[in-house]
């Protein structure tokens, strides 16, 4: 028995699942009841309507369609609507999707038609047949509301609309393309949709290529899940680690039509949000008629105790139906046609439950305790300060001994836990961990003293992981930083902002800007709820990052953060790289910044502007701009050759060598080194910079002073090390100086 099937051959399910376990899910409590809304999000309203997740990309004059069930945005359809840095175009689609009472975003951008119409209209219509203009205050409600987008016919294009209809208790939004040939001549119109999610270092299932009823994408980790059905067609599927294209073939295997002039045709296709993929896919069996039954699973150990995290597997013979995860009280509902199911339940990577027999009743209400009989935790119970019995942030390395399973907490992407590290923001966590001995590393960057310790976990009992950190090298004068690394937020990667954040903090990098690339963004509202303001100063910077790849990626910071704006009120990108440096250098009025160039191929900028191997003036126009230059990897330094190979055997220019040859030659940029870090596993801390400061407390420092003394050149660029160097006249009273600084 399949619960997934849908009965009726009018409805096609797609579904894309994205849930799982982390302190960024919003969940919702209490009556959620009342009419479907369409709202146009602004400063008036954001709070209250935006939607939440770790993939949201909302912004004011986007709109908000929601009922007691699901909310959903549809971008606002303008020429310039980008989701981010590489989900471009997005006006008029749908670009964030979750449920109401678990919100959990994990949708970058559902492209309806791919992206071959411009839709640069939209129109709200009510169950009354009222027709409204949206504007920045609109608001409709009613028992069935449709958001249409337009695009005009253009190119041997038919005009296309795209009408998003949502009916006050739907669990799923119904999107209808309706194409209309107004041209003389007959039109081929391929029927494709595009799907963005990204599974690149995330538990994510995408489904097999080919034709199949259902579509899906299950992210095991972020909890969330979509479904979507199409009238009378298949889906024939082509997935990579970031988008899917879906194309809907008829009977005769044509996922395309011809229109003649005049004529016109529709596809409309079903999407339903839901906490787990067992939960979306009920959504569409429950509507074609299926019956379901409600199965509460409680996952518990030997002992009785509640076993949070707990992950459960739901089979059918041996067809995965879905994967759920627990609550904090190790609990997870999920919905079944009554028949016998098998189910497997996992713990950070494990399976300690296989086969387990679950037979469902039809009955209202089921539930059931799984035993992990062969699961008897420890307790890790940890408390880390500093000499003063402070608690600081850290990061906690579990490595198991003998044939103790490796733990696997959570993805690259996530937040506290991450594989088998875990993240404090203030020395304190409480873990479970299958018996054994573990060699423990506790750390806090190079200026503390690693611990290396061996706990033992017995089974059932507590293991205190109790210690002092002691800072032995001395830096006071000297504040350590990263300035440039990136998050979601970036397009180019799905890691937790706030693991950013958290991840940058236990490697004690007291000042951080947050540089997305092409978007302002802030890192404040994370370090507020992790409470770590003691620790860590920030301030809203940006990588914008054009398309000449060897050398035009810059970063700067500060900048004015616009929030909830395009881009953050972020500068265009240029082809240009002189055109884009002066667009960064000039921005926010000329405001005083730091503008700095990121992994360059020096040759480029300075000597060889289309990389011919002919000398010209480089991109003189920028070189007069800039402030620093990222010239990592450092041990690059040692070899002291012009060419550098890399892991793949590639060769390039050696950036440090040329850097130097820059110093020879009477060129003064200071070099800064970053590490660039796009995931949150060990990926912050490996290098930094430290930069002269006139406070040692994090809280305190600034960034003009942290920006003129990059600029001075007072920085010392390590991948651990620290160094200070001071030089004096002979027989003058005049101050030593230090890096940077002129004697």
């Amino acid at each position: 028995m399949k619960t997934t099937a849908c009965a009726s051959v009018v409805f096609l399910c797609i579904t894309v699942v994205i849930f799982g376990l982390s302190s960024t899910v919003t969940s919702y409590t209490g009556s959620l009841r009342g009419p479907v809304e369409a709202v146009i999000l602004g400063e008036h309203n954001w709070n209250r309507d935006c939607p939440q997740g770790k993939e949201v990309d909302a912004i004011y004059g986007d709109m908000v369609l929601r009922n007691q069930h699901l909310v959903a945005v549809i971008a606002r359809p303008t020429a310039t609507r980008n989701a981010n840095m590489t989900v471009k175009q997005v006006g008029g689609c749908l670009i964030d999707l979750t449920t109401r009472q678990q919100q959990s975003d994990q949708l970058s951008a559902y492209y309806p038609g791919q992206k071959q119409y411009p839709y640069r209209s939209w129109t709200v219509s009510t169950d009354q047949k009222t027709t409204l203009e949206p504007d920045d205050h609109a608001h409709a409600s009613g028992s069935h509301l449709v958001v249409t987008v337009q695009a005009a016919a253009a190119d041997a294009r038919p005009a296309v609309d795209v009408a998003y209809a949502l009916g006050v208790n739907d669990r799923f939004l119904t999107v209808t393309t309706t194409f209309t040939n107004s041209s003389e001549d007959t039109l081929t119109v391929s029927m494709a949709d595009d799907v963005r999610a990204d599974s690149r270092n995330e538990d994510m299932v995408k489904s097999p290529g080919g034709v199949s009823d259902m579509y899906y994408i299950d992210d095991r980790y972020w909890q969330q899940a979509y479904t979507f059905v199409a009238a009378g067609r298949r889906i024939r599927s082509n997935s990579d680690e970031r988008l899917s294209t879906l194309t809907y073939p008829d009977e005769t295997g044509n996922d395309s039509i011809s229109l003649s002039p005049g004529q016109t045709a529709t596809l409309t296709r079903h999407i339903a949000p839901g906490g787990n993929l067992l939960q979306a896919r009920a959504v569409f069996a429950e509507h074609s008629g299926e019956k379901n039954t409600p199965v509460t699973l409680a996952i518990r150990d030997r002992a009785g105790h509640a076993v949070p995290a707990a992950r459960v597997t739901i089979r059918n013979n041996s067809e995965t139906l879905g994967v759920a995860t627990v609550d904090d009280r190790a609990e997870v509902t999920v919905p079944l046609t009554p028949g016998i199911y098998i189910a497997d339940v996992a713990l950070y990577g494990h399976t300690f439950v296989h086969g387990y027999p679950l037979v469902v009743h039809s009955v209202l209400e089921q539930s059931e305790s799984v035993l992990l009989d062969s699961y008897t935790p420890g307790t890790v119970i940890a408390n880390i300060t500093d000499e003063s019995g402070t608690g600081i942030p850290c990061k906690v390395d579990f490595t198991p001994q003998g044939d103790v399973p490796v733990p696997d907490f959570a993805p690259q992407t996530a937040e506290f836990a991450v594989k088998n590290l875990r993240y404090t923001p203030n020395g304190r966590f409480t873990q479970d961990l299958w018996p054994g001995t573990y060699q423990v590393i506790v750390s806090r960057g190079p200026e503390y003293d690693a611990v290396f310790t061996e706990i033992q976990v017995r089974p059932e009992k507590t293991a205190l992981l109790e210690t002092t950190l002691v800072r032995s090298v001395d830096t006071t004068g000297w504040v350590s930083s990263d300035f440039h690394s990136h998050s979601s937020p970036s397009g180019d990667n799905t890691s937790s902002q706030r693991g950013r954040v958290l991840n940058l903090a236990c490697e004690h990098i007291e000042f951080a800007p947050c540089t997305e690339h092409n978007r302002i963004s802030t890192y404040d509202p994370h370090i507020d709820a992790l409470n770590i303001q003691p620790f860590m100063s920030t301030c809203s910077g940006v990588e914008l990052t054009g398309k000449t790849q060897a050398i035009n990626h810059q970063n700067a910071f500060p900048l004015h953060h616009h929030p909830h704006t395009q881009d953050g009120g972020a500068p265009l990108i240029a082809d240009d790289p002189d055109t884009q440096v002066e667009r960064l250098a000039l921005w926010d009025n000329r405001s005083d910044k730091l503008v700095q160039q990121n992994h360059p191929d020096i040759g480029w900028l300075f000597y060889d502007r289309d990389g011919d191997g002919v000398r010209d003036n480089g991109f003189f126009r920028a070189v007069a701009l800039l402030d620093v230059m990222e010239i990592h990897p450092i041990p690059e330094a040692m070899k002291l050759s012009p060419l550098s190979t890399n892991s793949r055997g590639e060769s390039s220019n050696n950036r440090i060598f040329n850097w130097l040859q820059l110093l020879n030659q009477g060129w003064r940029i200071p070099g800064v080194t970053h590490t660039d870090a796009h995931y949150n596993f060990h990926g912050s801390g490996w290098l930094r910079v430290w930069v002269q400061s006139p406070t040692d407390d994090p809280a305190e420092v600034t960034p003009l002073d942290i920006v003129h003394a990059a600029e001075d050149g007072r920085l010392l660029m390590s991948n651990g090390p620290f160094l200070t160097i001071q030089a004096k006249e002979v027989g003058s009273d005049r101050p030593a100086v230090t890096m940077g600084q002129d004697l």
